[in-house]
Parts: structure tokens; sequence; C-alpha cells
């Protein structure tokens, strides 16, 4: 074997190890919602999730539950299919740690800073089994962007480290969460648990836990990731560019998106 070949195996190697290391980042729409799975402008115990025009989406819509406060069973669900698979060496079996961040609007943050702020998520890999087993366990969840203790008001309330403002800035209320948001002090974790991805196919649920009648939360866009880095509204818009370009011509189900089109 030449030094070349020894050289170009070695490289080849590297390159290999680097792609099975290399972090990976997901978005997905709630609008991608599949109704077969999901409980849309459907009621339960008072609330349903409806779709709004709002102005700052960067897609046209959000998604919330108007009415009240449903933290015993999450209430009506939105099921999502992730739009791509968890690659070989990514999941949270091989040790990675997956956050979820939400972009979220909130209008009631205007008016208190621990009102009508939070939604449940659950995830899985098939669309039926999850993890939290339960719909509206509190393990996994969006709450309290700023601290149950230590209510601000937007925009005060975006640290720029587990929440950070989208490219509405302050002019809006929306922004971007992580799952790990303060709750009861400085940086305490507020859910229990990260979400657990596997390689492969992997879904999402969301459920209503905080509302109210006009200054419930609306969620558009998630961003699951494990490469500790934050989420923007430029890498949203770049990955869903991308995906669309490549995508094969099957779908596994049909999305609400899909349908309106």
């Amino acid at each position: 074997m030449t030094t070349r070949t020894v050289i170009l195996s070695l490289l080849s190697g590297l390159m290999i190890a680097a792609s099975a290391l290399a972090d990976q980042v997901i978005y997905v729409k709630v609008s991608d919602f599949v109704p077969a799975k999901s409980k849309f402008e459907t009621d339960v115990g008072g609330n349903q999730w409806v779709e709004t025009n709002e102005p700052g989406a960067l897609f046209g819509t959000a998604y919330g539950g108007p009415g009240g406060n449903i933290p015993a069973n999450g209430g009506p669900h939105l099921t999502i299919k992730l739009p791509v698979d968890v690659k070989p060496g990514e999941a949270t079996s091989n040790g990675k740690d997956w956050v979820a961040w939400a972009r979220l609007y909130e209008p009631e943050s205007l008016n208190t800073g621990n009102l009508a702020n939070s939604m449940f998520l659950r995830v899985g890999p098939n669309g039926s089994d999850w993890t939290p087993d339960q719909r509206g366990s509190a393990d996994l969840l969006w709450n309290d962007v700023a601290g149950a203790n230590n209510a601000l008001l937007f925009p005060d309330a975006i640290d720029g480290i587990d929440a950070v403002f989208t490219d509405e800035g302050d002019a809006l209320p929306w922004f971007w969460e992580n799952h790990r948001a303060t709750a009861n002090g400085p940086r305490a974790p507020d859910s229990k648990i990260d979400p657990p991805l596997e390689v492969g196919e992997n879904w999402c649920e969301l459920s209503i836990r905080e509302s109210g009648i006009d200054n419930y939360p609306r969620i558009e866009v998630i961003s699951f990731r494990n490469d500790g880095a934050q989420p923007s509204d430029t890498e949203a818009v770049e990955f869903f560019d991308r995906i669309l370009a490549v995508r094969p011509g099957g779908k596994l189900a049909t999305s609400w998106a899909a349908l309106r089109r």
C-alpha cells in the first residue's frame, strides 16, 4: 500500500467518523400535523386547537387553544411527524442531548409574566408510543419563560439564553423558547426530562396547558436540535427550503397543511 493510499484511507475514515458525530437540527411546522392522529377544532374540556393568522408568523399562521387552563390532561392535541429522520449516531440512545425550542406568540406576556404561556409536549417513534406516557404530563413542556417566581413582562423576559428574540425583535411578543427555560429560579429546569429522539422516524404531540379566551399562547414552529445552538428564523426558513427541494414523492400521512393546499 502506497503512502498516498494510506493517507487517503485515513482521511476517508476521519470524514466518516466526523459525519457520524455531526450534530443534527430538525425543524417542524405545526401546520404539518396529521388530522387523523389529532384533535383539531374539537372541543376537549372547554378548549380546542385553532389556526390563526398572526403578524410576525414566519409562514403566516400559528396554532393555539382559546379557553380555560387544562393542566390535568392536556386537552386536545396535535400530532406531527418530524419531516426528516434522526441520523445514525444522533439519537438519545447514542448519548446525544436533544432540546426542543418553540417559536411562540404569547400576547399575555404583555400583561403578566407567568400566565397563559405554557404548552405540553410529547415525543415518540411512531405516533402511538409516547414519552411522557401521559398526555398533559408536566415532565416535558414549555412554561414561564422568565420564571414563575420572577414574572417579567415581554420583552424583559427574553434572556438571550433559554429564550431568544425572533426577527420581530421586541415589536411583537414572538420569541424562541427552550423547553429548559426557567421555571422557579434562575435557569432552573422547567421540564424534568429532555425529548428522547431515536434513529429513524419520530413524532411529536402538542397539548394545551395554560390558556385564555383572547390572550392564549400560539405556537408555529418547533426546533429539535442536539448541537447546543439556538434557533433562528433564517435557519428555520432555510431548513424548510432545503427539505422541500429534496422531499421524496410519497408521504406517510396527510397533513393539515396538505389538505388546505
